[in-house]
């Protein structure tokens, strides 16, 4: 799995979740840990969106030395000199553009490990989120509350156990609510298919969920119908994965859901302008007594 951009290591990644790199790979890693550039996130003391400024103390002159040679290297047609990091903490601190005093600020740690029972000996690298401020709950568990007018109560209730929960590295316990959410939707657009002509309840009832997504695709948001393998994933996590592999991939899955949801609020947003529009037209042709 490749190193995620630093926006995404930031602000997307639960803490503790390790993620390897080797030879190459610790380019990405240095972007993380030295990233200097800004960021559009919540800010909890704004209380609403606001771009961040990432600011890197000093960079070590190393890495100054080493990504210069390997930019010149690359234009030379030679393989550039990969740089060694050293095991330990790294901090990336960053301030919001509104108020230079409100800031977030993320802790990650680098190690290196030899693994058991491997020969030649292997050395695994990996780098893993392991503190912020805001928590990865607070920042998330915020932005779902837009949430309100597409889900009920008890399902926003599980969208927000499912990010607290992956904020206190409880990856099978989130995969359990965020299942339940997707198969609250399945069965939401199964209640509104039950009216469709020829409707076969029976037939229905016989499939298996890919395929009864299939079946409802008229009635789901396209990016759900579009993406059934986002439910075998999470089944599969419940089931099989352990809570390490279940965080790696929960960034991922809440995100797909979001973008269900998204779906929905746009949907809604579209009915509330056609609605308001029909009623303001029709109130124009009754001014105008035509």
């Amino acid at each position: 799995m490749p190193i995620p951009k630093p926006t995404t290591f930031l602000l997307g990644t639960p803490l503790y979740a390790k993620t390897a790199y080797e030879g190459d790979e610790v380019w990405a890693v240095l972007d993380v840990l030295y990233f200097n550039g800004t960021y559009d996130s919540y800010c909890a003391k704004c209380r609403r969106e606001s771009t961040f400024q990432a600011k890197v103390v000093e960079r070590p002159a190393a890495y100054q030395r080493n990504l210069a040679h390997e930019r010149l290297d690359k234009q030379n047609g030679i393989d550039p000199k990969v740089p060694s990091l050293e095991p330990g903490l790294y901090v990336v601190h960053a301030h919001c553009t509104r108020t230079n005093s409100h800031k977030q600020d993320f802790v990650f740690f680098v190690d290196r490990e030899v693994v058991p029972d491997h020969a030649p000996p292997k050395v695994l690298r990996t780098i893993q989120k392991v503190g912020q401020q805001p928590s990865y709950g607070d920042l998330h568990i915020t932005q779902v509350k837009k949430y309100t007018h597409v889900l009920s109560n008890e399902q926003l209730s599980e969208l927000t156990r499912a990010i607290g929960l992956a904020s206190h590295d409880v990856g099978v316990g989130a995969y359990v609510y965020l299942r339940r959410i997707f198969e609250t939707l399945v069965e939401e657009a199964h209640q509104s298919a039950v009216a469709d002509p020829g409707w076969d309840e029976g037939a229905y009832q016989r499939l298996r969920m890919s395929e009864r997504i299939a079946h409802l695709k008229s009635h789901l948001p396209n990016f759900l119908s579009e993406h059934p393998g986002m439910y075998s994933l999470l089944s599969k996590g419940i089931h099989e994965l352990s809570e390490d592999e279940c965080l790696k991939h929960f960034e991922t899955l809440r995100i797909g859901i979001e973008l269900i949801l998204d779906e929905r609020l746009d949907q809604r947003e579209r009915a509330q302008k056609i609605s308001a529009a029909k009623a303001a037209i029709q109130k124009a042709l009754g001014d105008a007594g035509a």
